[in-house]
């Protein structure tokens, strides 16, 4: 049961990720007393998921070699006496007038009060459904990139990667260097108009170089790319053995008869990611649609302060902008917390704004890239699953909106999608790309699903408190004779 009076900190962070920790160790060292706490069982988030291999000696591919590192560079900083780090520990509710935290973790549910919280939650991989995505052997490319960190595995053998933007290149890269057979890479975007739009990037040799490095390596592996096609269908009965490709035109719409049939084991997808804003909703922070990454987000203002007083957010949380830029917001909410609590952090707080303006700007360009385009929403044909958890096909969504229906929050109780366990973390995406494509409504305009507590699933006796245990029990006569009370 959640104790009357919460436990004190002076800053409270949420999400150990890249801004997380930055944040944390900028606060810190400023004197701030800092709790960092983690779902996870270990602090780094996806991007610096660090290995969990116990076996010494076990080689890691160069790219995953250089990230880990990396990783281990930024933790180090994690081991300042003013960071309390807590992990396997969930956020599950905030009360923001209070600045109060409900926490699920290792010593049951309890309530944290700090003066200021940082959210840095992170994002999601989006996906788009087609045939048999829900077969054993599809996952997300961030899915096998973090079996390869955490546990040197590979999830199969011959791959195909499917989706859009940059991560599918360094997935690639990264399987190939670890021993996988990749059969092709499945790029949304047209050649002509990825090459034009690249052209944006023009001046920012890192991000540039990165990605002639990758199509370099990939090209040595003669990995075939095949730009301005989808994957259309995965075949298997009761796991992947093979997938279709197709050709799309400018709408993402796959175009009949240009079918392929690869032999694939695994199919690893991503079409960008998804801003993590449900305990910022949930403190009533305001949100804005962010038309480069077609997503959600939550508003800050230049120091990362959101509309409610004493929350702030960073990295993904408040814009898809990648780890370069989660680092530099963590840096700046962390230096500005800590001097709105009287404290004098060693930090040039203008030039750290300036650097996370500039790159903003390049993450901004890629997004542009990368758009999600609305024909790929053909492929979910009616009985194709679109919220996993509840088993609810594109055809019953479908009829939901020929009702009337236009917006998540009404979809919801008509057809029981965003429901299940995953709380529309999958589906939510999903359902609003096929509630504009169906209606005509500009993305924009549908609004995600309204974010409740408890943000994942807890225990009742955590949200309620436990219930005594008297081993009798007796029938309760309610309105038609039915329940069970404890005496």
């Amino acid at each position: 049961m959640t104790p009357q009076k919460p436990d004190t900190t002076e800053i409270a962070i949420v999400g150990a990720g890249p801004a997380g920790v930055a944040a944390a160790v900028i606060a810190a060292r400023a004197g701030a007393a800092v709790t960092l706490l983690d779902e996870n069982t270990n602090a780094g988030g996806q991007y610096y998921k660090q290995p969990t291999l116990t076996e010494s000696g076990h080689k890691y591919p160069n790219s995953l070699a250089s990230n880990i590192q990396q990783g281990r560079e930024l933790l180090a900083g994690l081991n300042h006496p003013g960071i309390d780090l807590q992990c396997d520990t969930l956020v599950w509710n905030v009360s923001p007038e209070e600045l109060v935290l409900y926490l699920c973790g290792p010593t049951g549910a309890r309530a944290l009060q700090a003066k200021r919280i940082i959210f840095s939650a992170g994002a999601y991989e989006r996906v788009m459904p087609f045939p048999g995505w829900t077969l054993p052997g599809v996952i997300m490319a961030g899915g096998a990139q973090l079996m390869l960190k955490a546990q040197g595995l590979l999830p199969g053998r011959r791959f195909l990667l499917a989706g859009t933007g940059p991560l599918l290149q360094l997935a690639a890269v990264q399987l190939l260097e670890a021993g996988a057979d990749i059969a092709a890479i499945v790029e949304l975007q047209p050649r002509a108009e990825f090459l034009r739009t690249a052209s944006k990037l023009w001046g920012h040799w890192d991000k540039l170089g990165q990605g002639i490095a990758n199509q370099k390596k990939l090209l040595q592996a003669k990995v075939p790319i095949k730009y301005g096609h989808t994957i259309a269908r995965a075949l298997g009965e009761n796991e992947v053995s093979g997938a279709v490709i197709m050709k799309v035109d400018g709408d993402g719409r796959p175009i009949p008869g240009s079918e392929t049939t690869l032999e694939v084991d695994s199919i690893c997808l991503n079409y960008g990611f998804i801003p993590a804003t449900e305990l910022p909703g949930i403190a009533g922070c305001a949100q804005y649609f962010d038309y480069n990454f077609g997503a959600y987000a939550t508003k800050t203002n230049e120091n990362l302060e959101t509309s409610v007083a004493g929350i702030f957010a960073a990295g993904e949380t408040c814009g898809i902008g990648g780890a370069d830029v989660a680092l530099l917001e963590g840096q700046l909410a962390g230096a500005v917390a800590a001097r709105q609590l009287g404290l004098d952090p060693d930090t040039d707080e203008a030039t750290l704004c300036q650097k996370q303006l500039q790159a903003r700007t390049v993450a901004a360009s890629l997004g542009k890239m990368f758009p999600v385009k609305p024909g790929l929403c053909a492929l979910a044909t009616d009985g194709v699953p679109v919220c996993r958890c509840e088993e609810i096909s594109a055809g019953e969504v479908r009829a939901a909106i020929r009702m009337g229906v236009v917006q998540l929050n009404q979809l919801k109780p008509w057809t029981r999608v965003g429901m299940g366990r995953c709380q529309g973390r999958i589906c939510g995406e999903i359902l609003r790309q096929i509630v504009a494509h169906e209606t005509g409504l500009a993305l924009q305009e549908i609004q995600p699903f309204t974010a409740r507590a408890p943000v994942k699933p807890v225990l009742l006796e955590e949200v309620g408190g436990a219930v005594a245990d008297t081993g009798e029990l007796t029938w309760e006569d309610h309105v038609g004779g039915y329940g069970v009370a404890r005496t």
